[in-house]
């Protein structure tokens, strides 16, 4: 089994003990420090199949040696080099706390700064830009409760990252000493060019010296005492001409950087009065009324992500009212309508502008079709993962969604879920990359892992615009549409509980649910920037992990619907290599009713972005609206209802995939989620086909 080595380390009262008694277990080997009375405590736990052996450093206001616990500190992170150093900070009073941090990053590189007592922040309404914080300090930042038992899972998770080398700082963290700088580098030099001192980091050398550290100066006496004088000349000349303690100014100068960081990244809000919530919390935690309060909200603010995004349903409500023109008005200046018009635009262009300087053939369309397309399609998630975002981190930062997972809990640990597996299925609605990539804020390794790959059941917004694209060619009747649409995502929840559970029992051999670690933050009026910090930071985590990923696989799809055993086709699908493999999968979608080619090559497509299946149709037909295309192809009701099934259930996009390689990280769950999506809409869609041939429909 692999190990590795783990401080913890933070000042006094912030809870590092209960930390790592947590951690632990209370498995605890107790000693003395070697030469001193202090003692020193080790545990260890067992994570991801990796022993992280735990040294619980003596609590200390800075790193400075000015005491024994100080010195002891330093000496182990300097000369035991840990795999990871753990340092443990007070959310509630972040001023304070961060400068032990920020010293420590000045010295050590391989840090996790571990944001204890969250859940009394968030009952006092302090608020956290956790990745802003992390993008200052370059190293995770994880909110925890230790004494609650809140992000434990996640906390270790970071600190396998940052041992593994995932996410660990490339140098030390350089803080701005008002002048000091050039004072600091000419040291730096000195203790370069004679060699001395090479165990610790010469940066921090110097401005420990600077600092007048008794322990840096006696060792730098007894190695090199002919520095010491050069060294001393130095400092006098800095405190001449800047005209301040060198000491004073460099602890002000930390301070300077801490409230730099705390400016941009804490916010305190207005929490609502006791009584209201009281009021309140009578309706969202009621054991009936709690989740159908909860779904009609989660109901409403998807209809206004999916309106504001694509202007879907309320462009069916105003065609249905009689206002066609507005509906139609709605669809084209919906987000995504702008910048599909905007991307067309882009790769036309591109297309004139190369044809006009010489260019053509499959250069053109590479550029034009392949990567700009491509691009495309990960622009057009920005927008959706935005709003869904924006709005749920609304609800999130209100109080609301942390109440709906306690109404949920009761039914999802039914299924050996708690109540936080409603978050990702909430999001499902909308992105199911959103839905995935949002499972990280679960403590909980098994649960965190179960619901990632079961959350891409859930049918969302691209899905959904295809599902009622296949209503409308089989049916004309607003209501058996209705039908079919209602009934795919009731299936769709019940098929998220129970694979989950399956999951649970058959592949992480676990037969109860995880207790529901949540804390439930006082109602309050959501802040504008705590929303847009919560939208910002997961966008972000989406486009640095999916980003390269999704491009190189549109241009793949391009080159596969592009070229054929002839070369460049220049458009015609039917001889390219995407529908010689569509051929070959033909006898496969034939047990499900669909034999032709023509949807083989489309599920292809559709792994790309599922609009792509609808694309598909339009160009292999000729017919531009998708409706008439999949009529045209011969879409009867009973093989709508089989396509519906497929389509909904098969994996959802090639952005789920990338968005389940980076969050899942092993592959064999990655590949048995996808195994797992291929067999479900496989068996349902052959079973729908076959059972209504038996009962009379063709």
């Amino acid at each position: 089994m692999a190990k590795i080595l783990a401080a913890l380390a933070g000042t006094p009262n912030v809870g590092k003990s209960t930390l790592f008694n947590r951690i632990t277990g209370g498995d605890v080997h107790v000693a003395n420090w070697p030469g001193v009375t202090l003692q020193r405590a080790e545990g260890k736990t067992v994570h991801h199949g990796i022993e992280i052996n735990i040294v619980d450093l003596p609590g200390t206001y800075s790193l400075s040696a000015r005491d024994i616990g100080e010195r002891v500190a330093r000496d182990f992170i300097v000369r035991k080099k840990p795999d990871v150093l753990v340092v443990v900070v007070d959310a509630t009073s972040l001023k304070k706390s961060l400068y032990f941090a920020v010293m420590a990053l000045e010295l050590y590189t391989r840090v996790v700064i571990a944001l204890n007592m969250i859940d009394a922040a968030d009952k006092r309404g302090i608020h956290i830009d956790v990745d802003g914080m992390e993008a200052k300090l370059g190293v995770p930042i994880v909110p925890i409760s230790a004494l609650k038992g809140i992000g434990i899972g996640v906390l270790l998770d970071r600190t396998l990252d940052v041992a593994q080398g995932i996410k660990t700082r490339k140098e030390l963290l350089k803080v701005n000493y008002n002048g000091l700088e050039p004072y600091i580098y000419k040291i730096e030099k000195i203790l370069k060019n004679e060699n001395a001192l090479n165990h610790y980091p010469r940066i921090w050398t110097a401005i420990r010296l600077f600092e007048g550290d008794e322990v840096i100066v006696e060792e730098l006496r007894e190695e090199k005492p002919e520095l010491l004088p050069k060294i001393e000349a130095l400092k006098e000349k800095a405190r001449l001409e800047l005209g301040e303690d060198l000491g004073r100014l460099a602890i002000s100068s930390r301070y300077s950087f801490i409230d730099d960081i705390t400016k941009s990244s804490v916010i305190e809000v207005r929490l609502a009065a006791p009584s209201f919530s009281e009021k309140l919390d009578r309706l969202m935690l009621h054991p009936l009324l709690g989740p159908i309060i909860s779904a009609f909200v989660i109901l409403i603010t998807f209809f206004l992500i999916f309106a504001i995004n694509t202007g879907f349903p309320l462009n069916l409500l105003l065609e249905y009212a009689g206002y066609k023109e507005l509906a139609s008005l709605v669809e084209e200046y919906s987000l995504s309508g702008i910048l599909g018009s905007a991307f067309d635009l882009l790769s036309s262009g591109i297309k004139a502008w190369m044809t006009s300087i010489g260019y053509s053939g499959w250069t053109v369309g590479l550029l034009a079709d392949g990567i700009i397309d491509s691009l495309g399609t990960l622009i057009s998630f920005v927008p959706l993962l935005l709003l869904a975002y924006i709005f749920l981190g609304a609800m999130q930062d209100s109080g609301l969604f942390p109440r709906a997972a306690v109404s949920f809990d009761s039914l999802f640990r039914k299924f050996g879920l708690s109540g936080k597996a409603f978050f990702p299925a909430a999001l499902g609605m909308g992105c199911s990359v959103a839905a995935v990539t949002s499972t990280r804020a679960m403590d909980d390794d098994r649960e965190r892992r179960v619901t990632a790959m079961t959350s891409p059941l859930i049918p969302c917004q691209a899905r959904l615009l295809v599902l009622l694209t296949i209503a409308s060619a089989v049916s004309s009747d607003p209501l058996s549409q209705s039908a079919l649409t209602i009934f795919i995502y009731v299936l769709s929840f019940i098929l998220y509980l129970l694979t989950s559970n399956l999951l649970n029992k058959l592949v992480f051999k676990i037969e109860y649910a995880p207790d529901l670690l949540m804390e439930l933050p006082p109602y309050h009026r959501p802040s504008l920037r705590v929303v847009w910090w919560y939208a910002r930071s997961n966008t972000e985590h989406f486009l640095r992990k999916a980003g390269l990923l999704i491009l190189g696989l549109g241009i793949v799809t391009w080159f596969l619907l592009n070229f054929g055993s002839l070369g460049y086709l220049s458009g015609d699908i039917a001889n390219s290599f995407a529908a010689y493999i569509g051929n070959i999968l033909s006898p496969i979608t034939s047990l499900i009713g669909l034999p032709d080619w023509r949807y083989a090559l489309a599920f292809e497509v559709g792994f790309v972005a599922k609009e792509g299946l609808l694309i598909t149709f339009s160009s292999v037909t000729g017919v531009s609206d998708p409706v008439e295309a999949l009529r045209v192809i011969g879409l009867t009701p009973l093989k709508g209802v089989s396509m519906a099934l497929a389509m909904s259930y098969y994996v959802p996009c090639m952005a789920t995939v990338a968005a389940l390689i980076t969050e899942l990280r092993v592959g064999r769950y990655v590949l048995l989620t996808i195994l797992m999506e291929l067999m479900i809409a496989f068996v349902l869609a052959a079973t729908a086909y076959w059972t209504g041939l038996m009962l009379g429909f063709t």
